[in-house]
C-alpha cells in the first residue's frame, strides 16, 4: 500500500485566472492563510414520492450542486478587498495623502463579481493537484479579534456557481490542470 496520494500543507488561493490557468493582471491573492483553506460542495436534491410507497421516497435527483471556500488569512488588506467587494469604498484624505480610511457600507442591493479561480498547493508546481474554480465570488465579513494570544484574521468566504457560459455547460470546478485538452 503507497503514500504517493497523501498530500498535506498550506495552499494558495487566487481569485482571477484565465482559462489556462494564468493570473489575470488583476488577480487577488492569497499566499498568506491560517488554518488552510477549505473546499467543499454541496448538492441539494429532490426526493419523489408516490402515494402507494407513503413517505418513502422512490428516486432522488440532483437539483444542484454549489461550492464553497473558507480560510481565514492574517493579512489585512483593504485595497485588496475593494477589488472583490464593491461595498468597500477607500478615501484618501486631500491634504495629507498618508492618511486613508476605508468605508464599508451595508445597503442591501450589492452584486459581487465573479471570476474564475484557483487553488494551489503551496511549493506543488504539479497543475494536477490544483482546484480551478469555474466561477465564484468572494465574500467578506468582518470577524476580527483582538487577543492578546493571537493575530487580526481576514476571515475569506468564497461562494462557487456553476457556469452558465463553460464547456461543459455547468462546469463548477476542475480538479488538475486546467488547460488539458480531449
Amino acid at each position: 500500500m503507497g503514500v504517493e496520494n497523501i498530500f498535506s500543507g498550506p495552499g494558495i488561493f487566487i481569485w482571477g485566472v484565465d482559462e489556462t490557468g494564468e493570473e489575470e493582471t488583476n488577480a487577488v491573492i492569497f499566499d498568506l492563510t491560517q488554518g488552510g483553506i477549505r473546499f467543499t460542495t454541496t448538492t441539494s436534491w429532490h426526493e419523489t414520492k408516490v402515494d402507494q410507497y407513503g413517505e418513502v421516497p422512490v428516486q432522488r435527483s440532483s437539483t444542484g450542486t454549489l461550492g464553497s471556500v473558507e480560510f481565514d488569512s492574517p493579512e489585512i488588506d483593504y485595497d485588496k478587498v475593494m477589488k472583490f467587494d464593491p461595498s468597500v469604498v477607500k478615501v484618501t484624505d486631500e491634504l495629507d495623502s498618508d492618511k486613508v480610511k476605508y468605508q464599508v457600507t451595508g445597503l442591501a442591493g450589492k452584486k459581487l463579481p465573479r471570476k474564475r479561480a484557483v487553488i494551489k498547493p503551496q511549493g506543488i508546481t504539479d497543475t494536477n493537484m490544483f482546484i480551478y474554480l469555474e466561477e465564484c465570488s468572494i465574500e467578506f465579513d468582518a470577524d476580527f479579534g483582538f487577543k492578546t494570544d493571537d493575530n487580526l484574521k481576514m476571515p475569506v468566504r468564497v461562494s462557487c456557481y456553476p457556469s452558465l457560459t463553460s464547456n461543459p455547460r455547468g462546469l463548477l470546478y476542475t480538479w488538475g490542470d486546467i488547460s488539458a485538452t480531449a
